[in-house]
């Protein structure tokens, strides 16, 4: 199947009462204007996570006020015009299934059948459970919405749910599952899911695409048939550091990965919001940066149908990225350093990309350096620098790896064992003082998030202790908590090649922005590699920049725009600039550098292995062309 390139995904969960439904577009209106705005894939709701179906069913229930076939006609008409069709369904909510049948509803633990007290506005308020007859009702749901020969099935909101309905009681004592045991139930949930993904992957024909959102990828990416990572930039579960942290992730899994983002100002649902031309923009160039094709998150209004403005400002975006597609087509990322993740489980699952995590993928973009996001499984010896953030568990696996590569490791926190990775630290153990302090230079510092304290002959930083801990006294409240002195402790220990920070700094540099943390890492990171791909200093620290290797050469991605705050919302409102005459320099002696798509040439000089390339005016975004 060909990858996709320029793609729409379509939300459409309806509520009941509309009476004039689909008044004002048809399926070929839709198609055309997708056609018209360079789309090349959309996804299409076949069933919303209401529980309405958008096609004549013998199974669910039709949209009550539906005329027609709905997914039929524009899987028919997209297909006349050369668009790709997915169909969408909700694997993990359907309220109207469960209204009528609520045996399929997943229990509580205390017996209680709605989740929290918020559940009005909740979507998952109503969640059916998989061990139930539900199982049975999606796999054939499933069937019956590949009879209208969509090319794929996108299944939403897949994830594990705790449940104490008969069935998964019954399951559960049959595999002498502790039903008072949270984990054990959470880990039969998991399992679960999993047998459900092997039965939905058994029924979609292999030349069909299967996509399942809500699971991280890495659990499930052998039944997948691409990866599409959602992302709404301007709802505060994911923003802005969402996609550094994972993009660079699951297109190790993967060739062809879509960076789906919502151009909604708030969240899915939000039909009368859209975001400027410039933030969409922007997220289409954040999928450029990182080899994706992007998506644009949309959702049909009943009645209007596709908003025009949206489709005007995606027509022309749209178009933009088509003509750059001879050369970023099949590029592959040019790499040297490595940022471990932890592998997924049933008991990290909700929170498995970390503060850390995007502290840690936040600081290295901005200091350009080109990384991958990998796990214990991965292949390491290729990378010059590994960093293992904060949590990083040292597994045996990761453990053996560690000891056997021959390239720079920067470890912090508590992302250490006893063992010869860590041979240069003589004693460490969990930091118990609620503060913790270092010197730098002649300064004193606080760390903000701590980790470990640890002793060690090559100590570069030393720790500082604070004069006493957070407490009460009965008396007082102590909050106001100053630094004493050293008691033999180091914050920082380099030997060689390797080093460890005893503190969470990525977790501290996410949520506080300390400059000297940032100061602290650039230090360290120049030693332990030296020798960069990028030097990208001269550029501004929001800037961002990847190097893709293709056919025709490496293109060099540079995007100047970044999000200004409104509250905890990043918001793009305009393009930022990088004026000309901003240098950068590049790994290798490249003989010819031009600007994309237009292909004129730009100012470079090669020098000791090196291109330093003298930039034009950058607004928003511009790739180059580099050949050898």
């Amino acid at each position: 199947m060909n990858r996709i390139k320029r793609m729409v995904h379509i939300d459409f969960h309806t509520m009941p009462g509309i009476d004039d439904f689909g008044a004002g577009f048809s399926a070929s209106t839709l198609a055309k204007q997708f056609a018209d705005a360079n789309v090349d894939y959309i996804n299409m709701c076949a069933r919303c996570n209401i529980g309405f179906s958008y096609y004549p069913t013998k199974i669910g229930t039709a949209y009550p006020s539906m005329k027609g076939d709905l997914l039929g006609d524009v899987i028919k008409e997209c297909h006349k015009l050369g668009i790709g069709v997915t169909a969408y369904l909700n694997g993990g909510i359907n309220h109207q299934l469960m209204i009528a049948h609520p045996e399929f509803m997943t229990i509580n633990k205390d017996g209680t059948v709605y989740r929290d007290d918020d559940r009005i506005l909740d979507n998952y308020f109503r969640t059916p459970c998989f061990n139930s007859g539900y199982r049975k009702y999606l796999l054939e749901e499933i069937q019956e919405i590949l009879e209208k020969e969509p090319d794929g099935i996108f299944c939403d909101c897949m994830k594990p749910k705790k449940c104490y309905c008969p069935s998964c009681i019954k399951k559960m004592n049959e595999r002498n599952i502790d039903i008072n045991d949270d984990d054990q139930v959470m880990s039969f949930a998991y399992d679960t899911l999993k047998e459900v993904f092997q039965e939905i992957r058994d029924i979609v024909p292999k030349d069909k695409r299967l996509m399942f959102n809500g699971h991280p990828h890495e659990e499930l990416h052998w039944h997948e048939s691409h990866i599409e990572v959602e992302c709404l930039v301007t709802d505060p579960i994911w923003g802005y550091d969402f996609a550094p942290a994972v993009n660079p992730y699951y297109r190790k899994f993967n060739d062809d990965v879509v960076y789906m983002f919502g151009r909604f100002i708030s969240t899915w649902g939000d039909m009368a919001g859209v975001k400027s031309e410039a933030a969409i923009e922007n997220d289409v160039y954040d999928a450029l940066l990182y080899g994706y094709a992007p998506c644009v998150g949309d959702h049909l209004h009943p009645r209007y149908g596709l908003d025009k403005e949206l489709y005007e400002k995606v027509t022309d975006i749209f178009a933009y990225v088509k003509s750059l597609e001879p050369w970023t087509d099949n590029t592959k990322p040019v790499v040297e350093t490595a940022l471990l993740r932890n592998k997924v489980n049933y008991k990290n699952f909700e929170n498995h990309v970390t503060a850390s995590d995007m502290g840690a993928a936040r600081l290295l973009s901005e200091l350009k350096i080109s990384y991958d996001i990998v796990n214990e499984d991965m292949e390491l010896d290729a990378y010059k620098l590994l960093v293992l953030p904060d949590n990083i568990q040292i597994t045996d696996t990761l453990n053996q790896k560690l000891e056997a590569f021959e390239g720079s490791i920067l470890s912090t926190g508590k992302s250490i064992r006893k063992g010869k990775a860590w041979d240069y630290i003589s004693e460490f153990a969990d930091d118990t003082n609620s503060d913790g302090f270092y010197r730098y230079g002649e300064n004193i510092r606080a760390q903000y998030c701590n980790g470990i304290k640890m002793k060690s002959q090559f100590g570069t930083v030393e720790y500082i202790e604070p004069y006493f801990n957070r407490h009460y006294d009965g008396l007082h409240a102590y909050a106001y908590i100053p630094h004493k002195d050293c008691q033999g402790f180091s914050t920082v220990a380099v030997k060689d090649n390797h080093a460890h920070i005893c503190f969470n700094i990525f977790k501290a540099y996410f949520e506080h922005g300390t400059d000297f943390h940032k100061k602290l890492i650039e230090e360290i990171i120049d030693t332990l590699l030296p020798h960069r791909i990028i030097d990208g200093d001269a550029l501004p620290i929001t800037s961002r920049v990847s190097l893709m290797h293709g056919e025709k050469g490496d293109v060099l991605h540079i995007k100047a725009t970044y999000p200004e705050y409104h509250g905890k919302i990043g918001v793009v409102k305009e393009h930022c600039t990088i004026e000309a005459g901003t240098e950068i320099v590049v790994e290798g002696e490249y003989t010819k550098v031009v600007s994309l798509p237009d292909q004129l040439e730009v100012c470079h000089e090669t020098k000791d292995g090196k291109t330093k390339i003298t930039l034009p005016r950058i607004g928003g975004y511009k790739p180059f062309l580099l050949i050898k």
